[in-house]
């Protein structure tokens, strides 16, 4: 049997493209009151049409709207087209659609519990989990490193930009040299710009990118903040572009967070209060700490695949359990809090309709897509509530939850603590590490500096909806 016939015929024929507006590709399918926007009451028949309605409709496609899409369907012929990689289906009422093979592919891997992830978003360039990884390797050209004048100025840049897309995909992390740090962040802005949103940037109002290289031209002082802007900085409780460096911060944003001290911070990943957290993270050196303060990143994919090898109860753990993070500022009034599992996987189980045949264990779980790790923020867990478990057996059902929890915990820590997995990076003024925050996490080593010297960072977020566009496009 071909992968296209184990989609439904129902959802192929939603999918058929004269569905979808080709201009906005909203659904066109969708029955409402073109006056006041109210669904229309679509009558379902219970009875089976007759050979003259059925060819009514068959030669009639607002009956076939009328009466509401795909209410009977069925497939009378499939045929490959492996010069165009596309199927051609002729469905039982005479209605024609075309399929991409890798849009079936894709499909096909959700419908089997989402095994590779990658394929929502690239079919062709695979996630590569890494370990042992070193400055030098970080800073070797082409390979994980690009110039912030290829990358924004230079005639090349879509190139640039596209290659360094396909790195943050692969590996998560990317640096990018020589950016500017005396602009106020327009630099910074330019660069999220160029890693984020729509594919086509056309107007320097809606693009910091496109604004920023066309003041570079002219040989003008950049906006940091465009009114019209549709991409670039995250606006967060911290500002666009935050720094860490206090004196640096607009008053009114929030310095309610450890980043602000001069102490060691344990690897984590950003935002972990936030429903949705930031899809990149963007530093950027100014002016690195006399002693100390070297920045360190692991690869969360590399680790969680190692639990899902070797700790794979540990690691089923850390999938199930919901766990729940907080930031507050008192001076600003911000209160956040979100919960997520450490390693968001797909869940192989979400489409089988058998309960019987449910996986279990390690075995439910499919790709890894989303890291959410911060002890910092983290609240204490709160175990489930059993109706009616007293005495023992609530007492054993606690020490067991808590008890799996720890184990969970202590396998994590000791990878994250494993110089395999974690890259010491000494950053040097001008120098951009980009992070894929929900992937790779990041820390630092505590530092000695001066006021007239004092460590300072600079950068922004970039939302995962928009570094996922950029993907995907």
């Amino acid at each position: 049997m071909d992968i296209i016939q184990q989609l439904s015929p129902r959802f192929l024929r939603l999918s058929s493209p004269e569905y979808y507006d080709p201009a906005t590709h909203q659904r066109t399918d969708v029955l409402f009151d073109p006056t006041d926007g109210r669904p229309l009451q679509v009558h379902v028949r219970q009875d089976v049409p007759s050979l003259a309605e059925k060819e009514k409709e068959k030669y009639d496609p607002s009956a076939r709207m009328r009466k509401g899409a795909c209410d009977y369907v069925g497939i009378e012929k499939i045929a490959m087209d492996n010069h165009n990689e596309t199927y051609h289906v002729l469905f039982k009422d005479g209605h024609k659609a075309t399929f991409s093979f890798d849009w079936v592919k894709v499909q096909v891997n959700r419908l089997h519990g989402g095994n590779d992830h990658n394929h929502d978003i690239s079919h062709k360039i695979p996630r590569v989990p890494w370990s042992n990884m070193t400055q030098e390797h970080l800073r070797r050209e082409n390979v994980m490193s690009i110039s912030f004048e290829d990358i924004v100025l230079s005639d090349d840049y879509e190139r640039y930009q596209s290659r360094a897309l396909e790195i943050l995909f692969q590996y998560g992390i990317l640096l990018i040299t020589s950016t500017p740090t005396n602009d106020g962040g327009a630099g910074v802005s330019a660069l999220a710009s160029a890693l984020s949103g729509s594919a086509y940037k056309i107007s320097p109002d809606a693009s910091s990118l496109v604004h920023y290289r066309k003041c570079h031209k002219q040989g003008i002082t950049p906006q940091l903040y465009l009114p019209s802007a549709i991409e670039g900085p995250l606006r967060t409780l911290y500002g666009v572009i935050w720094s860490t460096h206090s004196a640096n911060m607009p008053e009114g944003v929030s310095l309610a967070d450890s980043s602000y001290g001069n102490g060691a911070l344990p690897l984590h990943t950003d935002m972990t209060y936030y429903r949705d957290p930031p899809g990149l993270q963007i530093f950027t050196m100014v002016s690195p700490a006399q002693v100390g303060g070297e920045s360190i990143f692991a690869d969360g994919l590399a680790v969680a695949e190692r639990m899902r090898k070797y700790h794979p109860e540990e690691f089923d753990v850390l999938c199930c359990t919901m766990r729940r993070y907080r930031s507050i500022d008192s001076g600003t009034g911000w209160y956040l809090e979100a919960s997520g599992p450490v390693f968001k996987a797909i869940d192989r189980n979400q489409n089988c309709a058998d309960p019987s045949k449910w996986k279990m264990g390690v075995e439910r779980w499919g790709a890894v897509v989303g890291i959410r790790h911060n002890d910092l923020d983290r609240l204490p867990d709160l175990p489930p509530f059993h109706d009616g478990m007293e005495g023992d057996d609530h007492d054993e059902s606690e020490y067991h939850y808590y008890s799996q929890l720890k184990d969970a915990h202590h396998a994590l820590d000791n990878l994250l603590g494993s110089d395999e997995f974690r890259l010491e990076v000494a950053l040097k003024p001008g120098e951009t590490v980009v992070v894929a925050n929900q992937r790779c996490l990041h820390g630092r080593k505590s530092f000695l500096t001066t006021k007239q010297i004092p460590r300072s960072i600079m950068g922004c977020y970039v939302s995962q909806d928009d570094l996922e566009s950029r993907f995907r496009w």
